[in-house]
């Protein structure tokens, strides 16, 4: 009898995405994965901030708000938006304006509060 094989995510193909990386104020590493297709899939974005019942990517910094930034994509190009955040967000140093997404790319820099996360590509393998 031969053995029957069950698939396994071990075998999945990764697909290309975005990674925020960096350190929160304390210095504790801080890693952030998005997938193109979730980016694609979600009507208003990823939600990042510090309530895990508001967000779907948790921060826990008390500098970043209960729900600081979003993260999405439109017309198949990344954007960054700010939430209304207290401490507010920072693109290569420059104020994100609340609720108006504004265009993101590899190397870029992302401040929320005192965390500083670098944007990269993450490619398929």
């Amino acid at each position: 009898m031969a053995p029957v094989s069950s698939p396994s995510r071990a075998h999945a193909p990764l697909e290309a995405g975005w990674v925020l990386s960096g350190q929160d104020g304390k210095g504790r590493p801080i890693r952030l994965v998005f997938g193109d297709t979730e980016l694609s899939q979600v009507y208003l974005g990823v939600v990042i901030g510090r309530h895990p019942a508001l967000c779907d990517r948790v921060i826990d910094d008390p500098s970043v708000s209960r729900r600081h930034m979003r993260i999405g994509m439109a017309e198949g190009k990344p954007y960054v938006e700010d939430l209304n955040s207290l401490n507010g967000t920072l693109l290569d140093g420059a104020e994100v304006p609340q609720f108006e997404p504004v265009p993101l790319a590899a190397g870029q820099e992302l401040t929320l509060g005192r965390v500083v996360l670098e944007v990269a590509r993450s490619e398929a393998p």
